[in-house]
C-alpha cells in the first residue's frame, strides 16, 4: 500500500502542468498576451541615455528566471524529464527551438533600435505587416492546422490585421511629415537606417512562431514538447541571443560598467518588462497548446494595436493632422474586426 502511494506520488510529479483551457479562455489568453507584449516597450521610453543593450541584458537574465521559475514550480521534476525524453528522441527538436530563441532575440533586439530612431507608431506598423503573413505561413505549414477551423475566415481575419497595420501605417507617415524638421536630410536618412534595420530584423522574428510551431505540443502538433518545458528552453536561447546581441555591444563599446552602477529603477524596469514580455510569453504558449500556433500566433499580433495606443498617450502623435488620427482610429478598428474573425 505504501509503495502505491509512493508509486502515485511519482508519477503526478511527473506530470507537465496542463490546465485544460477552453477554447473562449485560449483566446483570452492570446490577446492578453498581445497586450503584455505591446506594453513593454514603454520602457525604452524611460531609459534616458542607459544603454539600451544593457537593458536588454537584465530583461532577458530576469525572464530566464522567472521562466525556469515557474517551471519547476508548476512541473517540477517533469520540466527536466520533458527536455530529456525529447533530447533521447528527436534531439533536433531541441536544437531548433534554442537555435529559434537565439534568432528572434537578435531580430527583437534590432526591432528597438528602429524603435529608438524613429518611435513607437512607426515601427510597429513596417514591423507587423513583414510578420503576420510570415508567422502566420510558418505557423499552417509547420504547426498545423486544427480540425474544423475555416480556413477563409482565418484567412479574411489575416487581411483585416493586414489592413490594419496599413492603416496606422498611414497615420504614421502622415504624422511624421507633419513633424518639425522631418523633411531634413538627416530625418530622411535616419528612416532609411531604420527601415533597413526592420528589414533584417523581419526577417529574423519568424523564428519564435517557427520554434512555437515545432516545437510545441498542441492540438494540431502533438510531437512537441510541454509548455514549460518548451518555453524554458526558449527563454535559454532567447538569454544566448541577448548575451550575443546585447553583450556583444556592450562589450564593444565598453559600456559594461553602466549596466552594474545602473539605478535600481532602471533595473527594475528591466524586471517587469521581462514579467510583461515572458509572462504573456508563457500565457500565450498556453493559449497556443490548445487553439495551435495558426490561430493564437495572428491573434497575438494585435499587440500592435497597444503599441499604437501607448505612442498615442506618450505625445508621438501630438501636433500631427486630423487625418492622422482617422486612419489610427481605421486602424484600431480593423485590429478589432481581425482579431474577432480569427476568434470566434
Amino acid at each position: 500500500m505504501c509503495c502505491q502511494f509512493l508509486d502515485f506520488v511519482y508519477n503526478q510529479s511527473m506530470t507537465n502542468f496542463d490546465p485544460q483551457l477552453s477554447t473562449s479562455l485560449a483566446v483570452f489568453f492570446s490577446l492578453f498576451a498581445a497586450f503584455c507584449w505591446g506594453t513593454w516597450f514603454i520602457a525604452l521610453k524611460h531609459l534616458g541615455d542607459y544603454p539600451v543593450d544593457a537593458f536588454y541584458v537584465t530583461l532577458f537574465s530576469a525572464s530566464l528566471l522567472l521562466v525556469w521559475g515557474v517551471g519547476y514550480a508548476f512541473d517540477g521534476p517533469a520540466l527536466l524529464e520533458d527536455l530529456r525524453r525529447m533530447a533521447a528522441a528527436e534531439p533536433i527538436r531541441i536544437w531548433v527551438v534554442l537555435g529559434c530563441g537565439v534568432l528572434y532575440v537578435i531580430g527583437l533586439r534590432l526591432s528597438l533600435a528602429a524603435m529608438q530612431m524613429i518611435g513607437l507608431t512607426l515601427t510597429q506598423p513596417i514591423y507587423a505587416s513583414a510578420n503576420v503573413l510570415a508567422g502566420t505561413l510558418i505557423a499552417a505549414l509547420v504547426g498545423g492546422v486544427p480540425q474544423g477551423l475555416s480556413i477563409p475566415r482565418l484567412g479574411l481575419g489575416v487581411v483585416f490585421l493586414l489592413a490594419a497595420v496599413a492603416a496606422t501605417m498611414a497615420a504614421g507617415r502622415l504624422r511624421a511629415s507633419s513633424a518639425a524638421g522631418d523633411s531634413s536630410p538627416a530625418a530622411r536618412t535616419t528612416l532609411w537606417k531604420a527601415l533597413w534595420v526592420l528589414l533584417v530584423s523581419a526577417a529574423l522574428i519568424p523564428a519564435y512562431t517557427l520554434a512555437i510551431s515545432y516545437g510545441l505540443r498542441s492540438v494540431s502538433h502533438p510531437q512537441g514538447l510541454a509548455v514549460l518545458p518548451f518555453m524554458a528552453l526558449l527563454a535559454s536561447g532567447a538569454f544566448i541571443g541577448a548575451l550575443l546581441a546585447g553583450g556583444g555591444m556592450l562589450t564593444r563599446r565598453k559600456q559594461w560598467g553602466r549596466l552594474y552602477r545602473a539605478p535600481m529603477r532602471l533595473h527594475l524596469y528591466a524586471v517587469l518588462s521581462a514579467l510583461a514580455h515572458y509572462g504573456g510569453n508563457i500565457i500565450h504558449t498556453f493559449a497556443t497548446a490548445r487553439l495551435s500556433s495558426v490561430v493564437s500566433w495572428p491573434l497575438g499580433f494585435t499587440s500592435g494595436l497597444w503599441t499604437q495606443m501607448w505612442g498615442l498617450i506618450y505625445g508621438e502623435f501630438r501636433g500631427a493632422p486630423r487625418p492622422a488620427y482617422l486612419w489610427l482610429a481605421a486602424g484600431v478598428l480593423l485590429y478589432a474586426l481581425g482579431a474577432w474573425l480569427i476568434a470566434f
